[in-house]
């Protein structure tokens, strides 16, 4: 199976229904018009660009109908979309750009500053940036009810989706169709049935939320894609429009709930909300249950082995009666994933704290262009996750930390590494240890301690500064410490924990 297959078999199953609400403009989409757009824009592409099959295509724009009929329908034509994070800086952007080596770059209007400021670093690049709406007249008229351009493959690939930083060298997670079409059978099977339910998206829709969009749309539900999300106008489209499920992350939740006027109405349509991205502290989770009561869900899993886990909404009573004890659980496993605890070679115990390791078809092909790294996470048939966690004796995983220390913060993920590596750039700066400290907004915000060079005394400001301009917004450190030396176990390592705990002193003085 593949994308524009899927689709296919939803424009014949649900003729008659609404696919999609543009709540900027009010347009309605059905989902015979929805595929029509995705399989004309697939048939302008191929006219306009030039690119063969397994050509990378980059996307930079925002959750708007023609962003998404773009991030299908590159898809559909053959090509591996490569999707771009709008808040990286254009350094960051160019590094992913360089790595992918992508063929053609089409952007939002939103976004023709910078890649204008681009331009010449494209052009020595070979890369072809145009606007998306630049395609509209490339093929000329498209019948409706047109088939896809291309006959897709199960096994080409689909999408290279970039996780983590690219200060050092970028990561790109490699899905195929297969892989896809597995992850979305198994969040349409966890899920219960949707069928003329209305999912209000404020999410971005980089590098693979696209993705679970369509697994609503296979459902036979309508997407409301309301751009941007900022907490009064999430609450204004909830009245408005009614929608049954949602997706946030904790720090939507937490702007939501100072947001909200007294004695507020109109939440009442959403049946389920899903989080991901960061675990909830359980002082929110409990503000949000008595808000928008007993409706959230959570699903598990990472870029290279997307959904997982998944824990209904139905868990919730039993999450607010034993918060302690239910700390970090996410659920059994989807219908077609498998989990280990361990090394994959003999499974621990229930109950055992260990890595978890994640096998089946929806586990990315590799990593781009990295196969050491690839054959290092996909070791004996299993992904290697980095995620230290246990499985209950109902089969139920609990995430228990981590084993790579990724800091994931308002929704994203940043390789301290990364943020040490333009920490030591600067002359005054000899170390520095970057960790992720525990926040009620944003999950965890990223912090470093500093051990500045003999003679120098490097301030807070300069830092600051020093960063602004090297990294992206959720990258900077929000909190500095200066050290005499940073602490280490006997073998060298820095102790993480004994600096989260001298920034925690810190913040208390």
């Amino acid at each position: 199976m593949s994308i524009p297959a899927l689709l296919e078999r939803a424009r014949r199953t649900w003729p008659d229904r609404c696919a999609l609400i543009d709540a900027d403009s009010g347009r309605r989409y059905g989902f015979p018009e929805l595929v029509d757009e995705v399989f004309a824009f697939s048939t302008r592409l191929l006219a306009a660009c030039g690119t063969q099959p397994g050509d990378r295509v980059a996307l930079l724009g925002d959750a708007t109908p023609a962003f998404l009929f773009a991030d299908y329908g590159v898809m559909s034509a053959g090509r591996v979309r490569v999707s771009l994070d709008p808040a990286l800086d254009p350094a960051e952007q160019l590094a992913q750009l360089r790595d992918s080596g992508a063929k053609v770059l089409l952007y939002c209007p939103s976004h023709a500053d910078r890649v204008q400021a681009l331009r010449p670093a494209l052009a020595d690049c070979g890369i072809d940036a145009r606007p998306l709406d630049s395609l509209d007249t490339a093929a000329g008229a498209v019948p409706p009810d047109a088939p896809p351009p291309v006959p897709c493959e199960p096994g080409w690939i689909a999408a290279l989706n970039y996780t983590g930083g690219t200060t050092g060298t970028p990561k790109a997670v490699v899905h195929t169709h297969g892989s896809y079409c597995a992850a979305l059978h198994n969040i349409v099977a966890a899920r219960r049935p949707w069928t003329g339910d209305r999912m209000l998206n404020v999410r971005p829709l980089w590098p693979i939320a696209a993705i679970s969009l369509l697994a609503h749309l296979l459902q036979g539900g309508t997407l409301i894609l309301g751009a941007h999300f900022e907490p009064r106008r999430f609450l204004d489209l909830v009245a408005r429009y009614r929608p049954t499920c949602t997706s946030l992350v904790p720090t939507h939740l937490v702007r939501i709930l100072r947001a909200l006027p007294e004695g507020h109405a109109g939440l009442d349509s959403l049946a389920c909300i899903e989080i991901g991205a960061a675990a909830m502290p359980r002082e929110l989770f409990e503000q949000a249950v008595a808000v928008f009561g007993p409706v959230f869900s959570v699903i598990y899993g990472l870029t290279e082995a997307p959904w997982t886990c998944y824990r209904p909404p139905a868990a919730t009573a039993e999450l607010l009666a034993d918060p302690a004890g239910t700390l970090g659980l996410v659920g059994p496993t989807t219908d077609r994933a498998d989990i280990a605890i361990g090394d994959g070679q003999a499974p621990l115990p229930p109950g055992t704290v260990g890595e978890v390791l994640i096998r089946g078809a929806h586990v990315m092909q590799g990593y781009w262009n990295q196969p050491g790294l690839t054959a290092a996470v996909l070791d004996g048939g299993w992904f290697h996750s980095g995620d230290l966690g246990c499985l209950d004796t109902q089969g139920r995983l609990r995430i228990q930390g981590r084993a790579k220390a990724i800091i994931r913060t308002g929704g994203k993920s940043v390789q301290p590494a990364e943020v040490e590596q333009v920490l030591c750039s600067h002359p005054s700066v000899l170390e520095a240890a970057v960790v992720g400290i525990a926040d009620p907004e944003w999950g965890e915000i990223v912090a470093a301690a500093i051990v500045a060079r003999p003679g120098t005394r490097p301030g807070g400001d300069d830092l600051a500064a020093f960063c602004r301009e090297r990294l992206s917004t959720h990258k900077r450190p929000r909190r500095l410490v200066f050290m005499d030396a940073l602490p280490r176990s006997h073998y060298g390592k820095v102790l993480t924990r004994k600096i989260q705990d001298v920034i925690a002193a810190a913040r208390q003085d």
